[in-house]
C-alpha cells in the first residue's frame, strides 16, 4: 500500500508532457480562430449576393404597391421566390418583414440569412447569420436613356432561344422581346417626384427621322414644280400651197399669221423636199406669204409641185420643247428630271429617243420617253439638260424638230425637278467612273426621310440648327427603314408599339446609331422635338443620362453627299450604286470610335452600355462595343435570345438600382 501511495505522489509531481496536452487543447481554438476569417469572408460574399437579389426583387415588385389594395402577403411570397431563384439556394435567405408605404411610394423588405460554418463549428458555433434590407422608392434621380438598336437585314437570321439550341428565333424577335423588357425596367408607371424616360433609335443603313422632323434635321427639300404644258410650237400647222425657187425662197400659206423674226418648222413638202425637217426664220411677210431668211432656192432646190406641205411656228428659235412650270427655279445648263407626264408617246426601244437623253441607258422596255421612269436610279431614267430659261418656262435642250421625231401632244400632269444635292432627286456617278469606264454609270436617286452623316461637325453633338445632318438618297435594294426614331418619352405604350414593330432590313451604318444615341440625351443637340422629348439642361445635376448601343455585326456603310460611299464594305449594297467619293470623316468603324470618344469626353456623366449580339468572329464589332462602354462591366456579349434578354435585364436593373434608397 505504501508503494502505491508513493507512485501517486510521484505522478502528481511529474510535469513532463504538459505542453503537448496544452497544445492539443489550444490547437482547436487556434484553428477555429484562423478559420473564422474564412467563414466571415464567406458570410460577406453571401450577404452581398443576397443583397443584390433582394434589391432586384424590390425593384421588380415595386409597381405592385400601386394597386388600390396591395396584397402584402403575395408580394412577400413572390419576393421570396425571386430571391431564391437569384441566389440559387432556397432557404438561404428568408424575408421576414414587408412594409408598404403608398404615401411615400416605397416598398421595404427585411430578411435574414444564415450559412453553415466550416471552421468555427469546431468551437461549437455551427452557423453564422446576418440581416439585410432593401427599400425602393420613387427615387429622387431623373433617368434619361437612349437605346440605339441594330435592325439590319442580318437580324432576320436565327439564333438559339437559350443555350440548348434546340429552339430558335430570329434575332429581331429576340430584340423586340428584350427591348420590351428593358422598357418596363427603366420607364416607371409613376413619374413623380422623379421621371424616367427612354428614346429609341432603330438604325440600319440610316436613321429615319420622319417627315415631320426631316426638314429641320437634314434641311428642306427643293421639290419638283408642277408642269402645265409641254410643246414645241404655238399650235396647228399651216398648209403650204407654193414655194418659189427664188432668193430667198417665198412660201405661200393663206392667212399664216406669222411675223418677221418668227421661227418656223417645215415638213411634208413634195417636190422641193430639200425644205423638209428644217427650221427657218420668217422675213418679208404679208398676209398669205413670207420669205425664208438666207435661203436661196435658185440652186440645189427642186421645183415645188403644189402638193401639201406644212409650216408650224416654233416657240423658240431652235424649235425645241418648252416646258411650262411656274417658278421652276432651274438654271440654264443644269440638269432636270421630268416625271408623271401624261400624253407624250410611248416607244418600245430607246433608240427612238436616246439622242434627246443626256445620260442614255441600254434598257429596251416600253415606256413614255420624256418621263424619268425611275427604277432604282439606273434603268429607264431620262435626265434632261436645261436650255434657255424664263421664270415660268424652260427649254429641253437636245429636242430640236430637225431630228424629225414626233414629240406627241401633252395631255396633263407631270412635274420638273432639279437633280443636285438638296433636291428631291440627285444625279451622281457611281464608283466605277474613277477606275472602270466600262462599268461607269450615271444614277438618279430619290431623297428619303433618313438622315446620314454630316461633313462639318460630323463628330460632335452640334445642333442641326447650326449644322444640318446629312441627307439620304437610297436605292430600292437598301431602303430607308420604315420605323421612325422616338425622342425621350415616358409613354410606355408608344415605346412598346415601336419595339414590337421593329423590322430587319438594310446594311449597317453603326456610327449613325452611336451618333443618334448621343444626340437624344444631349442638351447641345437641341432637336426639333416637343418640350417633353428634350433632355434636361446640363445645369440639372439630378439626372442620370445613359446610352445603350446594340449591334449584331460589321459597320459597313458610310456616306458621301447622302449616297453610300465607294469605300463602304461588303453587304452595303450593289457596287454600281455607290457614289464615286469617300466619306469626309472615315469609314463607319472609324467614325464610330471617334463618336464614342467624343461623347464620353464631352459629358463623362453619360453611362454607355453596349451589347454585341451574335457578332461571331467580327472582332472589329466586338472591339468597338467593348471600347465604347463606360467600363468593362457595361459591355455585354450575347449569343442567344436568352443572353440578349439577360443583358438588357442587367442594364435595366443597373439603371434602376440608382433608385434603390436602402
Amino acid at each position: 500500500m505504501s508503494r502505491f501511495s508513493s507512485l501517486l505522489r510521484r505522478f502528481g509531481r511529474d510535469e513532463s508532457g504538459v505542453f503537448a496536452v496544452i497544445f492539443g487543447v489550444m490547437a482547436i481554438v487556434l484553428v477555429a480562430l484562423g478559420g473564422a476569417v474564412v467563414d466571415y469572408v464567406s458570410l460577406e460574399q453571401t450577404r452581398n449576393r443576397s443583397q443584390v437579389a433582394l434589391d432586384a426583387a424590390a425593384l421588380a415588385l415595386h409597381s405592385r404597391i400601386l394597386a388600390t389594395t396591395p396584397d402584402k402577403v403575395q408580394i412577400q411570397k413572390d419576393a421570396q421566390a425571386l430571391v431564391d431563384n437569384r441566389v440559387g439556394q432556397a432557404g438561404l435567405v428568408k424575408i421576414d418583414n414587408t412594409i408598404i408605404n403608398k404615401t411615400e411610394g416605397s416598398l421595404y423588405f427585411t430578411a435574414s440569412m444564415t450559412i453553415n460554418t466550416s471552421f468555427v463549428s469546431l468551437v461549437g458555433v455551427q452557423t453564422m447569420s446576418a440581416r439585410i434590407q432593401s427599400e425602393v422608392k420613387r427615387g429622387s434621380l431623373h433617368v434619361e436613356v437612349a437605346v440605339a438598336v441594330d435592325i439590319t437585314g442580318s437580324m432576320n437570321d436565327t439564333v438559339p432561344k437559350a443555350g440548348s439550341g434546340w429552339q430558335t428565333e430570329t434575332k429581331i424577335a429576340a430584340l423586340q422581346r428584350s427591348l420590351g423588357q428593358l422598357i418596363d425596367l427603366v420607364v416607371k408607371d409613376v413619374q413623380t417626384p422623379s421621371y424616367s424616360k427612354m428614346a429609341i433609335i432603330p438604325y440600319s443603313m440610316g436613321v429615319n427621322v420622319g417627315s415631320t422632323w426631316a426638314p429641320s434635321i437634314r434641311g428642306a427639300v427643293t421639290a419638283p414644280t408642277p408642269i402645265t404644258n409641254i410643246a414645241w410650237s404655238t399650235g396647228t400647222a399651216k398648209t403650204i400651197t407654193n414655194a418659189t425657187k427664188a432668193n430667198p425662197i417665198k412660201i405661200t400659206s393663206a392667212a399664216h399669221g406669222f411675223s418677221d423674226g418668227d421661227f418656223v418648222y417645215v415638213n411634208g413638202v413634195s417636190g422641193m423636199t430639200q425644205l423638209n425637217n428644217k427650221i427657218y426664220e420668217v422675213i418679208g411677210k404679208d398676209n398669205d406669204t413670207f420669205q425664208l431668211k438666207g435661203i436661196n432656192g435658185t440652186t440645189g432646190y427642186s421645183t415645188h409641185n403644189n402638193s401639201n406641205g406644212r409650216v408650224t411656228k416654233c416657240l423658240v428659235s431652235t424649235c425645241e420643247l418648252v416646258v411650262a412650270s411656274v417658278n421652276h427655279g432651274l438654271i440654264a445648263g443644269a440638269n432636270a428630271v421630268i416625271t408623271g407626264v401624261v400624253g407624250m408617246p410611248t416607244y418600245s426601244s430607246n433608240s427612238n429617243y436616246d439622242t434627246y437623253n443626256q445620260y442614255p441607258t441600254t434598257d429596251s422596255t416600253s415606256y413614255n420617253w420624256i418621263n424619268n421612269n425611275l427604277t432604282d436610279g439606273e434603268f429607264r431614267f431620262v435626265v434632261w439638260k436645261v436650255g434657255a430659261v424664263a421664270q415660268n418656262t424652260f427649254v429641253l435642250a437636245g429636242t430640236p424638230k430637225t431630228n424629225g421625231k414626233d414629240y406627241g401632244t401633252y395631255s396633263s400632269g407631270g412635274s420638273a425637278g432639279c437633280v443636285i444635292a438638296g433636291c428631291e432627286y440627285y444625279l451622281y456617278q457611281n464608283r466605277y467612273s474613277n477606275s472602270n469606264p466600262v462599268n461607269s454609270r450615271w444614277r438618279v436617286q430619290t431623297i428619303s426621310t433618313c438622315a446620314t452623316e454630316r461633313t462639318t461637325n460630323g463628330l460632335n453633338d452640334s445642333s442641326p440648327a447650326t449644322t444640318l445632318i446629312g441627307r439620304n438618297y437610297p436605292t430600292s435594294a437598301n431602303p430607308c427603314p420604315n420605323v421612325v426614331i422616338q425622342p425621350l418619352t415616358s409613354n410606355k405604350t408608344i415605346l412598346h408599339a415601336l419595339a414590337s414593330s421593329l423590322p430587319a432590313t438594310g446594311s449597317t451604318a453603326g456610327h449613325l446609331g452611336i451618333a443618334w444615341g448621343w444626340y437624344m440625351v444631349s442638351p447641345n443637340f437641341n432637336g426639333p422635338w416637343p418640350t417633353a422629348g428634350q433632355p434636361a439642361p446640363k445645369t440639372e445635376k439630378n439626372v442620370v443620362r445613359a446610352v445603350v448601343l446594340m449591334t449584331d455585326g460589321a459597320f459597313n456603310t458610310s456616306y458621301c453627299n447622302g449616297v453610300i460611299s465607294q469605300i463602304s464594305g461588303n453587304g452595303s449594297g450593289d457596287e454600281n450604286t455607290k457614289i464615286n467619293c469617300d466619306p469626309a470623316n472615315g469609314d463607319s468603324f472609324s467614325q464610330a470610335k471617334k463618336l464614342c470618344d467624343a461623347m464620353k469626353a464631352s459629358d463623362p456623366s453619360i453611362r454607355v452600355y453596349t451589347v454585341a449580339f451574335d457578332v461571331g468572329d467580327i472582332q472589329a464589332a466586338k472591339d468597338i462595343m467593348a471600347n465604347c462602354a463606360t467600363d468593362p462591366s457595361y459591355a455585354f456579349e450575347a449569343t442567344t435570345g436568352a443572353d440578349l434578354s439577360a443583358a438588357f435585364a442587367k442594364i435595366g436593373e443597373n439603371l434602376s438600382y440608382l433608385r434603390v434608397t436602402k
